[in-house]
């Protein structure tokens, strides 16, 4: 029932939880006991009367206690089956919902839902996540296509948005919608928020305002607790006195709440914590390259179990993206748990790290087996292939094993004996002979093609020494496809033009790193943006590393104080190829933020972020976006691309990369520093990420997300050993292609050998996804998961069922 007998009051829906961050202000071990304790603590309520109702989530508990506590998992799946226990979300934990890729997204789904319905028979329709920090405008989009139809959450809460309503349509660009709900006074009552009793007469309230049913949540939670024996004597009190409340869930309340007429959201609920974008940065690039590695090995492992006829590790890849995701719950990734829980998800995300690498290079080797043997044995012969489902053009290094041959001069041959330019570029290690090449290339999506770099004592060349790089004599370079100049004060980039197209890239000093003050907690709470006064760095040095008929490598070291900034820039002499900066940052300041800025005299900027992209206004808000930054000038864009950060802000025309932050590790508004008092600060000491520029008089969105494709799942190179293979030394694994849809998923089915894909149309129009010969749509703004079988290809939810 949604009313009172009288048919006048709607009704109040009482939700007993137990909000539980398995890591937090304790680590993962502290969280899988404290788990396990609450939900005993949840089944001795249910025990003791038959009126109260019990709603919990996230797939990793209950996988926790599955191993952990057979006896509590019996207990569960008798009230699952009583439905008094209700599973929500059906995700594998409560992630940072900014951070995440769109695939990590539907990944939440994929595990979760699939556990749900293996151990309890339930489909889960009701989206969850009550505690995370904000949700980029795609998510109705990714909840329905992963089967939700309903979402509750907390955060931003009225102080930080305003909402037409607490129950409202909540719509994506795509025209996808679910019923969304947030929630009042929080989520839990302890000690540390309201109690019950002022919380229910709190929501009798609302609901005697707005005229609609509302969910009251309660239970202690965080650390976990579950209600207490007094807060469901309190609701039967009020439950005798005819008050109109019930025992319920929320799927419960989205069943009964009347739906139309509804307002409708059609936006990004934003902002909550911005300093979670930017904070623990070694989690956050850790979090991309595992991610990255995983899309990669699996469009690998798929192609060699088809093209190879082996099996298909699909448990290896279930286990190792079930561990990315917990690594995702919202306090981890968003960067404000324990130093101790911090290092334990480094851990982790490092163990991701290593089985897709490993998993990668087992579909690799199989691969190569099928290619035709190499033409002349004596040459060194390597593989170069392109996992990504668009093409891959650019500049590659390699390091083809010429057993120390120092002397031998040298050409890189394709697989039709036709030259390629390259140039010898610094080695990594620096011993004997040691030969790093740097050369372009052009792969199909899903292609590879054989290289030789074949000895040639009449056209070839010779390796110099390990040697690199020498102090510049001058501040200004140039290539066939760019032009440089370095700012003698501050190291920045004061011009950058490509030559071939005629755009400057940049307006003013770009690249520009300045060093802010930041006072703000761990999450920056109680500020939607950091400031951008701060102090420049001064340059110290200009050293050329490389100069040659590939591109033209300078590196540029900047100081402030005890920081310092080195920055590789590596110029194409092809100018349709984008600009490179690989960033080494030894980062020493305490309670800063470090601002990268690109004056781009831009009008428009659009964000990539889960499954599709946003465009935000240059008013210097903290803005949450993902791989790649798409920005309008007057007769010109310009596509920005990185391989590591989450945090930016536009403002007059200049973007901002906020690339670090060093608050106290969880420290939490109000709480106040001590001038004298011992702490430890976040993200001290060296990292590494890289960025890409490219400007053109127009960069479509899907050019945007093919570079940053490229430099997050960039180009394999391996040698090619194999010698029983047939397949010809170029070709194409898998035809695929779109008119504006970037293609990000190659995997086969969790339930047979049917292969499953996903597009994202990015640029505002109907679209065909063609797979191997056979075409399916992908809607304006909208996400297609198609599955190829023996019986054509035909679309697909996230959940992979048609």
């Amino acid at each position: 029932m949604t009313s009172s007998a009288d048919g006048n009051q709607p009704l109040l829906h009482l939700i007993g939880n137990a909000h539980l961050d398995p890591v937090w202000l304790w680590r993962w071990q502290e969280g899988c006991a404290e788990a396990i304790g609450t939900c005993w603590a949840a089944i001795d309520r249910l025990e003791e009367g038959d009126g109260f109702v019990f709603t919990k989530g996230e797939a990793h508990i209950y996988a926790w206690i599955e191993e952990l506590d057979p006896a509590l998992f019996a207990r569960i799946q008798h009230f699952v089956a009583e439905k008094r226990w209700v599973v929500v979300n059906g995700w594998w934990i409560q992630p940072d919902c900014n951070v995440p890729s769109g695939e990590s997204v539907i990944r939440q789904a994929l595990y979760g839902k699939r556990y749900f319905a293996e151990k309890f028979g339930v489909t889960v329709p009701t989206g969850y996540n009550v505690d995370s920090f904000g949700h980029p405008s795609t998510f109705p989009m990714l909840l329905q296509h992963t089967g939700s139809t309903s979402y509750s959450f907390m955060r931003p809460g009225p102080h930080e948005m305003d909402l037409p309503a607490e129950l409202f349509t909540w719509a994506s660009p795509d025209g996808s919608e679910v019923t969304a709900f947030r929630i009042q006074g929080a989520y839990n009552t302890s000690k540390r928020e309201m109690p019950l009793p002022q919380k229910i007469d709190l929501h009798q309230q609302k609901i005697a305002e707005s005229g609609h049913a509302f969910m009251c949540f309660y239970g202690v939670g965080n650390h976990g607790g579950a209600p207490t024996i007094e807060n469901i004597e309190e609701i039967e009190r009020r439950l005798v006195a005819g008050e109109n409340l019930k025992f319920s869930d929320p799927e419960t309340f989205f069943d009964e709440v009347p739906k139309a007429g509804l307002p409708v959201v059609a936006s990004a609920l934003q902002f909550h914590a911005i300093g979670c974008y930017a904070v623990a940065s070694s989690l956050k690039t850790l979090n991309r390259k595992a991610e990255s590695l995983l899309e990669q090995a699996e469009a690998a492992a798929t192609l060699a179990s088809r093209e190879c006829n082996i099996a298909y590790p699909r448990q290896d890849f279930e286990m190792l993206w079930r561990r990315l995701l917990f690594n995702q719950f919202h306090d981890t990734l968003g960067g404000t748990s324990l130093e101790s829980a911090c290092v334990d998800s480094e851990r982790e995300l490092n163990w991701v790290i290593a089985g897709a690498e490993d998993l990668l290079n087992g579909a690799v080797r199989r691969l190569g087996n099928i290619i035709a043997r190499p033409v002349d044995p004596t040459d060194s012969t390597f593989l170069v292939m392109n996992f990504n489902g668009s093409p891959a053009r650019g500049l590659v290094e390699a390091e083809p094993w010429v057993d120390k041959d120092n002397v031998s001069r040298r050409v890189l041959l394709d697989e039709t004996g036709a030259s390629i330019p390259f140039q010898y570029s610094d080695p990594h290690g620096k011993t004997t002979a040691l030969q790093r090449i740097t050369f372009p290339i052009d792969l199909p999506a899903y292609g590879y093609r054989v290289l030789r770099f074949r000895v040639d004592a009449d056209k070839g060349i010779s390796a110099p020494g390990v040697s690199f790089g020498v102090r510049s004599q001058t501040l200004s370079f140039d290539t066939n496809g760019y032009g440089l100049t370095i700012d003698p004060e501050s190291g920045a980039i004061s011009r950058l033009v490509n030559k071939a197209n005629g755009v400057a890239l940049l307006s003013g000093a770009g690249h520009q790193a300045i060093i802010v003050e930041d006072a703000t907690d761990t999450w920056s709470h109680g500020t939607d943006r950091f400031g951008f006064a701060g102090a420049a760095m001064q340059l110290q040095s200009v050293s050329t590393i490389e100069a040659g008929p590939v591109r033209t490598v300078v590196k540029v070291v900047s100081t402030c104080e005890n920081s310092t900034l080195s920055t590789i820039i590596v110029l194409p002499e092809d100018g349709a190829l984008p600009v490179q900066l690989r960033v080494h940052l030894d980062w020493r300041h305490k309670r800063h933020l470090l601002r990268l800025a690109y004056p781009l005299a831009a009008t428009r900027f659009e964000y990539e972020v889960a499954a599709g992209w946003e465009d935000n206004a240059d008013d210097g808000r903290e803005i949450a976006g993902q791989r790649w930054v798409r920005a309008s000038a007057n007769g010109h864009d310009i596509a920005i691309v990185n391989d590591a950060k989450y945090s930016y802000a536009a403002q007059d025309g200049t973007l901002y990369i906020t690339a670090v932050r060093a608050p106290v590790f969880a420290h939490h508004d109000p709480v106040e520093l001590e001038p004298d008092a011992h702490y430890r600060f976040m993200d001290q000491g060296e990292q590494a990420f890289t960025i890409e520029l490219f400007g053109a008089p127009t960069i479509s969105r899907q050019q945007a997300a093919t570079m940053a494709d490229l430099l997050n799942k960039p180009v394999i190179t391996t040698p090619h050993v194999a010698r029983t293979g047939t397949r010809a030394h170029a070709g194409q694994w898998l035809a695929v292609d779109s008119q504006s849809s970037a293609v990000g998923t190659l995997k086969l089915a969790e339930d047979s050998d049917d292969l499953i894909i996903r597009a994202v149309e990015l640029n505002g129009q109907a679209d065909t996804l063609a797979v191997a010969g056979q075409t399916t749509a992908i809607s304006p703004r909208g996400i297609t998961t198609a599955r190829l079988s023996a019986t054509g290809l035909q679309r697909a939810t996230g959940l992979e069922e048609i």
